[in-house]
């Protein structure tokens, strides 16, 4: 290969690592809120004076559930990676 030619799967390869970083932080952040909301400022009282552990995102909420979503969603980046990869195969030459 030359040192002009654009090496386009590398450049994708990159793009496709950062998006997916990019979406495991996302995923965590998401978590780290519901488990906080949920969890550590449950038993706070707001200006209504309702607790939050009564609001809809709380109910049935279970921290184990929570670590299993999570696994689940950031384990996607694995098999879309190599989805991915397998229909960029079938363009080389």
């Amino acid at each position: 290969m030359r040192k002009n030619q654009l090496d386009a799967s590398r450049g994708l390869k990159r793009i496709y690592f950062v998006v997916a970083g990019l979406w495991i932080a996302f995923i965590t952040l998401m978590a780290g809120a519901d488990f906080s909301f949920c969890v550590i400022h449950g038993d706070k009282i707001s200006i209504t004076g309702e607790k939050n552990i009564d609001s809809w995102e709380c109910i049935d909420f279970n921290t184990m559930t929570l670590i299993f979503q999570w696994m689940i969603m950031s384990g996607l980046v694995y098999p879309v990676y190599y989805f991915l990869r397998w229909i960029g195969a079938g363009f080389k030459k």
